[in-house]
């Protein structure tokens, strides 16, 4: 809950969702390892999730594309929200 930077109601709702969601899993995953390895802890989860799950390499390009995608959508919403708080 700690990144939490939504304006929205509806956003809120869908990040708190997403994080107890994820805390749900951190749980459940230390409990069934709760044997072997009592100390599990959401950062060694978080670790053993990024070595086993498959991902596709990215170059900077496609980093960056991403990255300048999402800065757009959040310029537009900064605007809109702007124009919206001008109205009143």
């Amino acid at each position: 809950m700690a990144e939490y930077e939504v304006r929205g109601w509806r956003g809120w709702r869908h990040h708190i969702a997403m994080v107890c969601l994820a805390m749900l899993f951190v749980l459940k995953e230390r409990l069934l390892a709760a044997g072997p390895t009592p100390l599990l802890s959401a950062r060694d989860i978080v670790e053993l999730l990024a070595y086993y799950l498959p991902r596709r390499n990215r170059n900077e390009e496609e980093i960056f594309r991403a990255m300048q995608l999402r800065h757009s959508h959040r310029a537009k919403d900064i605007a809109r929200r702007a124009k919206k708080r001008a109205v009143f």
